[in-house]
């Protein structure tokens, strides 16, 4: 499944201006133009887990060298396989793990993004989207005889 721009920013919560600059800033969104499906299931999750890091004071310029590695992380295994699954953030990698390694030696300040309540929410998001008030329409059932309706 693929998603428009207008779906993209609507599920991730950011502004035209804020996608425009991620477009520039970020090397996998580099080259997507138009308003054609364009973003994988994948790409709406990384854009969740920039729009957190970035709500959490972390400008996008700082998250662009290791775009590609995030958008390869989240792109590699469908949602559910990444429910589970957290997103550390150190200033020098980034990095998908089960659970983060207690190395006392490490001293350095890490952020971790789990994956699940992100999920959640552009599903939640993207359902909404997806119902249609004519979904709920209700039609009279048919006879049906010798495969054409009586």
């Amino acid at each position: 499944m693929r998603f428009v721009p207008a779906q993209a920013k609507e599920a991730i919560g950011i502004s035209e201006e804020t996608f425009r600059h991620w477009r520039q800033t970020l090397s996998p969104l580099k080259g997507r133009r138009g308003y054609g499906p364009c973003f994988s299931p994948g790409d709406l999750l990384s854009l969740k887990v920039v729009a957190q890091l970035h709500a959490l004071g972390i400008q996008v310029r700082n998250i662009a060298p290791h775009a590609d590695a995030l958008f390869l992380s989240c792109s590699q295994v469908a949602w559910f396989g990444l429910e589970d699954k957290t997103i550390v953030f150190d200033g020098v990698s980034i990095e998908l793990t089960n659970v983060v390694s207690d190395s006392r030696s490490d001293t350095r300040a890490r952020i971790l993004v789990p994956l699940r309540p992100l999920i959640s929410e552009l599903r939640k998001c993207l359902s909404l989207e997806d119902a249609h008030p004519q979904a709920d329409l209700v039609f009279p059932p048919l006879e049906v005889a010798n495969g054409r309706s009586a």
